[in-house]
């Protein structure tokens, strides 16, 4: 009886044996045929990266791998080679019946060794179709964009859901990967796994072209998740050290995790990404458009969403990211939602030309989201449609084009022009203009000049003073282009250049000489208006996040600007601190101007409050943000008693003193906007998110009438888009009343002008967004676009 007792034994032990070693096994394999599955002609790839989420090997000469069974592990995943992208997935979860796990790669020929182009995504938060999943599968198509990367906040399980069936690589064309945000960790078993269920690990590593990709999830979120930092710190170190030293690191999280050091941090454990060659971290998460450089050479890159318009107002778009062996190459910006977009600008008139001698300046709004434009002409026709003369274009910046047409300065009748743009796709697009040179109504706004920053603006309305105009423009793609600049008033001729660091997206101040301005990273500078020279600088945020957006003010010499607990008086001169809030900091940004009274100082912050300061000591003297109030984007209007401000669906007339509300409106529209109230002799008069401009009476807030705009261009109140199928006629610019009239811009385009009854007495096409207030300085009228167009207008005689 005892030697079958001993072969029990022995085979329990070898059973054990067996379960204590049991291994993952598999190969990764060259798939010639694409079938996702390993033929036996088919060759294994040597040296190829495996991992569980937390061991990390290469294949074998044969391309074979075996790996220990860890309990704790969901997946196993392939780290795709440059050059090459997955057959089918580049993640297997792990399955008791499965015996084999083998990846299949193919080449790539959108990827070449020493370049690289890709797409940035992020928090789309959204289960519905739109035209942004066309325009850039389709730019990925036509422009060489190797693969999409999302940055999180996919949003929730009916966003996931949807994204899952309808942006996933087989769909988009290239390979799309996908970040965990805090809103992708949701309601189950545990947080991130509807995440895994629908696209695999949340942390994991590829290689693309020049370029070595980091996935790593958001920390926490909605429910909690079952890692920890310090477990994706663990599989991290393995993973990197088993990168090419050379290669540039491109880390992804849905937030910036990491302080200016670079340091990514857990409880126990930590990692310094400036050892490993980092070169951009791409993060999403706070909905605007700051893009910055740093000190070390990483370029850190954060987007709004592509479908809608951002928190803070930014621009709903998608970035398209250049990369080589040194690191990040170039970053575009492109706006969705726009075809064949074309415009003449000018001559469109006799009061919208502008002639210089026998030459006849063109000016044109192009712009395609999915195509590069490679040239523009303009052709005069004849009235049988006969070419006449043609000018080429030049590119002034990312929607303008200029050139001149000679000889035609003199003509006094109808004629034809003709915009021939051609694409890169080589493709091409025709629209004809009808140019009106007969005489028009002398008292109507008349174009004098026109200006190209070379860069676009934000909010920044031209600001006046003497014979000079100043304006700063934006750069969202750390291209060096965040400048401010001196104009002559008669001409628009530069006077100086001053680069600041990051973008000034408000209005500029002024203040005994000094231009002074804040950037997103919270610097602000003082300008000599003399010679652009810096006279001082301060640096009030430390960068923190969000980037500052709200417009500073001046008011007795005292620069007002900042927020939160850096919301700061400064000493115009020369910088000196008069006080610093304490009493509030959070929420994001507002993208509003702040107001200064005799006694008070009214700024905000959205998704917060709207806060009233004593302007002299900087002591809070009261909030509030019920009603739609905490959702505050715009600025405040004020008479000799109260405050007139836009929250979310309503505009309020508050008490100075306590913030009591004595009026405010019983609306369904949405007051999202960048704008402030104007009070205008009997009138309140407010731009809308959605319904252009509605003029409220000022003793009741009863509504008077509504001026409806076109559909925007691009897309900036706070989650507005066209993906609901609605009317989107959004007007960010405030509105400017002179000489009995209303002026405003548009984000269709246009240049209007109202009377006080709303009625249109003028509308020019100027084929660009406007965000920016119009400026008003004697009978001159400056305008200021989102393609960095800076228009002088001459104010015709009031009947």
């Amino acid at each position: 009886m005892r030697r079958p007792v001993q072969k029990m034994l022995l085979l329990l032990l070898l059973l054990c044996s067996n379960a204590m070693y049991a291994q993952y096994q598999g190969h990764v394999f060259l798939d010639g045929n694409k079938n996702k599955k390993m033929d036996g002609n088919e060759k294994g790839m040597q040296g190829i990266v495996i991992s569980d989420g937390y061991e990390v090997f290469p294949t074998a000469a044969d391309g074979s791998f075996s790996l220990n069974k860890n309990e704790k592990a969901k997946f196993l995943f392939v780290r795709i080679p440059a050059g090459y992208k997955a057959s089918g997935t580049h993640y297997i979860k792990i399955d008791p019946k499965l015996e084999r796990y083998d990846f299949g790669l193919t080449p790539d020929e959108k990827q070449t060794g020493d370049k690289l182009r890709f797409i940035q995504i992020t928090d789309t938060e959204t289960p519905l179709y739109g035209e942004w999943i066309d325009n850039i599968r389709k730019f990925s198509q036509q422009q060489e964009a190797a693969l999409i990367l999302h940055t999180g906040d996919i949003c929730y399980e009916p966003g996931m859901q949807f994204h899952a069936r309808q942006v996933n690589t087989a769909l988009m064309g290239v390979p799309t990967y996908y970040t965990v945000g805090n809103h992708d960790l949701v309601k189950g078993e545990y947080g991130e796994k509807l995440f895994e269920d629908l696209f695999g690990p949340v942390y994991y590593s590829f290689e693309a072209g020049p370029a070595y990709f980091v996935v790593t999830p958001m920390p926490g979120g909605d429910y909690a998740p079952s890692y920890n930092q310090d477990q994706v710190i663990v599989w991290l170190k393995k993973d990197l050290a088993l990168k090419a030293k050379d290669k540039p690191l491109v880390f992804i999280n849905h937030d910036l995790i990491v302080g200016k050091d670079f340091v990514m941090k857990g409880k126990t454990d930590s990692i310094d990404l400036k050892q490993h060659n980092l070169k951009a971290f791409l993060y999403g998460h706070w909905h605007n458009n700051y893009s910055f450089g740093s000190r070390d050479g990483v370029a850190v890159i954060s987007t709004n969403a592509p479908n809608k318009g951002g928190i803070d107002n930014s621009v709903a778009q998608f970035m398209v990211i250049d990369m080589d062996k040194n690191g990040v190459r170039n970053i575009t910006p492109k706006y969705p939602y726009l075809s064949d977009h074309i415009a003449l600008i000018y001559p469109q008139s006799r009061l919208m030309q502008i002639s210089n001698g026998q030459k006849l300046e063109i000016g044109a709004s192009v712009y395609h989201t999915e195509k590069s434009v490679l040239s523009v002409y303009a052709k005069l026709l004849n009235e049988q449609g006969c070419v006449l003369k043609t000018a080429k274009l030049n590119k002034a910046s990312d929607w303008n084009w200029r050139g001149t047409l000679m000889g035609t300065a003199s003509m006094n009748q109808k004629q034809t022009i003709l915009l021939e743009v051609n694409y890169g796709d080589g493709t091409q697009a025709l629209k004809k203009f009808g140019w009106n040179n007969e005489p028009a109504s002398p008292n109507l706004l008349q174009l004098t000049w026109s200006k190209n920053l070379g860069s676009n603006v934000w909010k920044s309305s031209p600001l006046v003073q003497g014979q000079r105009v100043y304006v700063a423009s934006i750069d969202d793609a750390i291209g060096g282009k965040s400048k401010i600049q001196a104009l002559k008033d008669q001409s628009g001729e530069t006077i100086w250049t001053f680069h600041t660091q990051n973008s000034v997206k408000q209005k500029l101040a002024y203040s005994n000489g000094l231009i002074l301005a804040t950037d997103m990273g919270g610097t602000v500078y003082a300008i000599s208006e003399k010679d652009g020279k810096l006279v001082w600088k301060k640096d009030l945020s430390g960068g923190r996040l969000p980037g500052y957006v709200s417009a500073g003010v001046v008011d007795d010499g005292i620069y007002y600007t900042g927020a939160g607990n850096y919301l700061s008086a400064l000493k115009a001169d020369d910088g000196t601190i008069i006080w610093q809030n304490r009493d509030w900091n959070g929420g994001e940004g507002m993208p509003g101007e702040l107001l200064s009274t005799n006694d008070y100082l009214i700024t905000g912050a959205n998704w917060n409050s709207l806060f009233v300061h004593d302007r002299r000591s900087g002591k809070l003297i009261w909030k509030r943000n019920e009603d739609g109030l905490r959702f505050r984007t715009g600025g405040a209007s004020a008479d000799s008693s109260s405050f007139y401000v836009a929250g979310l669906n309503n505009v309020f007339q508050l008490d100075q003193k306590t913030g009591t509300v004595i009026k405010k409106t019983q609306s369904e529209d949405d007051f999202k906007v960048m704008a402030s109230p104007l009070l205008a002799e009997q009138l309140l008069i407010m731009p809308t998110a959605t319904n252009g401009v509605k003029a409220f009476d000022r003793s009741s807030l009863t509504e008077k009438w509504n001026f409806q705009t076109g559909e925007a261009l691009i897309y900036t109140s706070a989650y507005s888009t066209p993906d609901l199928h609605k009317k989107v006629g959004t007007v960010e610019s405030g509105i400017r009343y002179a000489a009995g009239k209303l002026f405003f811009g548009g984000s269709d385009g246009y240049l209007y002008v109202l009377n006080l009854e709303g009625t249109l007495v003028q509308k020019i096409n100027l084929g660009t967004p406007i965000l920016a207030e119009v400026t008003i300085q004697g009978n001159k009228v400056y305008v200021a676009d989102f393609a960095g167009n800076i228009y002088c207008f001459t104010m015709g005689k009031t009947e």
